[in-house]
């Protein structure tokens, strides 16, 4: 079975990172949230990637940039150490050599205008 997902939608905001030690090195994840809408409805999803060359361009984008990005469906799960409640999220991972993320321009609403021109 293949698990590739591809999805094209707005950042809602600045992408995030974040940096943590793991076996004598420094992993860097860049996270986007990302906003897809239809005619019904607007879901939100979030991207974690994990792979220097996307995560490089995911780096230089904007709030309102329109992104396509292509990469793994995952699920985590933890139980909450405060709590004793399991707890998860469902995410598009973008792993080295898994998948890609590419800017496809401003949003609609954010286009310059052209008649100032």
């Amino acid at each position: 079975m293949t698990n590739r997902v591809t999805i094209i939608g707005k950042l809602v905001d600045a992408p995030k990172i974040r940096s943590f030690e793991q076996r004598g090195g420094t992993i860097e994840i860049v996270s986007l949230w990302l906003e897809v809408k239809d005619e019904n409805r607007a879901d939100r999803f979030t991207v974690e990637i994990n792979d220097g060359k996307a995560a490089t361009a995911a780096k230089a984008m904007k709030k309102d940039v329109i992104v396509e990005v292509t990469g793994k469906l995952r699920h985590d799960r933890w139980k909450d150490k405060a709590t004793s409640r399991w707890t998860g999220k469902v995410f598009i991972a973008i792993d080295p050599g898994e998948g890609g993320v590419r800017s496809k321009g401003l949003a609609a609403s954010q286009q310059p205008d052209q008649a100032a021109a």
